[in-house]
């Protein structure tokens, strides 16, 4: 399921820490703080976190000694890349109640540690990933499994929770100077690839040694914002026209196709999809700044 909202995020994510979900597979572009979120509402409840990387059988020792705790993958790709590993996910994903976990190759290492070649655990799964689809043919079970969330929010809801986490970033700079950051990128965000979280700190960065050095900054940083220059031309036609066919001619007439019109249109149009729900309150909401400074 997709979904595009933090709210809805959050949702799934206390699902999980409630003992909800066997397994839960959340995919989404990086950049969106869903690792953080999922520290943030797991903080209370033990549980054991996977990383990138990690041997086989340290994912093996590591199931035993956090019995029947809560575990969470992160970064699936580079943990992927060893069958063994594959084969323990598998076994830990497995969505009866109780699993079972061998391990039947013989190892001086588990016999010290008094680690037996089999265990069984009640830990239930949540993987993150940037793609699914990137890893998935080599556990492409694991999707019928559980709860399959793809998370993709709308350029608002990324542009609110910018507002929300403005305090907690850069706070060697003003909120006046945070605000100038954003309002370039609220400027920008519907004409934006690739917009996220890490924009703002990326530009926060970069305002600060442009401040530093005297340099102006805004130029570099619109240099950086990937900016897609056939979705700036059709949002400006699509200010400037009112009609359809006068758009598509507009279109046409700058050298693109009419098939590529409504291509980038459904794809402006899905930058711009929001409802009253998903815009939520801001932190900053009392705080004014003229973006023009």
């Amino acid at each position: 399921m997709i979904i595009k909202t933090y709210k809805e995020l959050q949702f799934y994510l206390e699902m999980f820490r409630n003992g909800n979900a066997d397994l839960m597979i959340l995919e989404g572009p990086g950049g969106l703080s869903k690792s953080k979120m999922s520290a943030e509402i797991m903080k209370e409840q033990q549980h054991l976190r996977i990383v990138s990387h990690v041997s086989p059988m340290r994912l093996y020792s590591l199931g035993f000694e956090n019995l029947n705790l809560p575990i969470i993958f992160e970064d699936t790709d580079c943990l992927l890349q060893n069958d063994s590993n594959i084969a323990l996910l598998k076994m830990f994903t497995d969505t009866n109640e109780v699993k079972e976990i061998n391990w039947y190759t013989s190892s001086s290492m588990l016999d010290q540690e008094n680690i037996p070649e089999k265990y069984e655990t009640r830990s239930k799964c949540l993987i993150i990933c940037n793609s699914f689809d990137a890893v998935s043919d080599k556990i492409s079970a694991l999707r019928d499994r559980g709860i399959h969330i793809r998370f993709f929010p709308t350029t608002i809801e990324i542009l609110n929770k910018m507002k929300e986490i403005l305090p907690e970033v850069h706070k060697d700079l003003t909120t006046e100077e945070k605000l100038r950051v954003y309002y370039v990128i609220e400027k920008y965000a519907n004409v934006c690839d690739n917009l996220s979280l890490r924009t703002l700190v990326k530009g926060l960065a970069l305002f600060k040694e442009c401040k530093n050095k005297g340099i102006e900054w805004q130029t570099l940083f619109l240099n950086n914002l990937e900016l897609n220059q056939k979705l700036i031309l059709l949002d400006s036609f699509m200010r400037q026209y009112k009609k359809e066919e006068d758009r598509i001619k507009a279109w046409e007439d700058a050298g693109f196709s009419k098939r590529s019109y409504y291509d980038y249109r459904n794809k402006l149009n899905a930058k711009l999809q929001t409802t009253s729900e998903n815009v939520c309150e801001a932190p900053l909401s009392q705080i004014t700044c003229n973006p023009a400074n």
